[in-house]
């Protein structure tokens, strides 16, 4: 076995052992690591409905992780952000509100490089007419965990400038 394969080998060994509770007490800056060692998803693996799961909010890190985890996972109980939909190259974000259910924040799924050059990314492109101006400057990527299992990065752009607003799981 090369020393590729080994370190290949042992980084899916050790992905095997995550799961979304471990990930919610990770930091953003290793989040930020994981996302960029993962292999990108394929398109038509992002078909349906995905249910979503929040793992980090920038400017939560000062919290410790266990206190973390526990606010995220109240955050992802409460009946409100369902996940996302895709249908074919078109994506939108799935709200539960009060008696129905709401699409909205739609965006463009395509195949491109991630905006911190990691390599290829799904890329969720909210730049489209039909939304709000305040959401076109949201760029979400995203790459396979496992199977059935996607980690998305949220950032927003700012001129040239990304910045990174959240991480979430979104699962089949």
């Amino acid at each position: 076995m090369t020393e590729h394969s080994l370190q290949s080998s042992a980084r899916a060994s050790s992905l095997h052992n995550l799961d979304p509770a471990s990930l919610s007490r990770m930091s953003t800056t290793a989040l930020d690591e994981l996302f960029t060692e993962l292999e990108p998803a394929e398109l038509a693996q992002l078909q349906g409905h995905k249910r979503g799961r929040v793992l980090a909010v920038t400017g939560l890190d000062w919290v410790p992780a266990a206190a973390r985890s526990a606010l995220l996972g109240f955050v992802n109980q409460l009946p409100i952000w369902r996940g996302e939909v895709f249908e074919g190259e078109f994506g939108a974000n799935a709200w539960l509100l009060p008696g129905s259910r709401l699409e909205f924040a739609r965006y463009v799924v395509r195949e491109a490089p991630a905006l911190d050059g990691s390599g290829p990314v799904i890329r969720l492109d909210y730049d489209v007419s039909a939304n709000p101006k305040p959401l076109r400057r949201i760029v979400g990527e995203l790459r396979y965990l496992g199977p059935g299992l996607f980690l998305v990065r949220m950032q927003l752009l700012w001129g040239s400038r990304v910045i990174r607003a959240s991480y979430f799981t979104l699962e089949s």
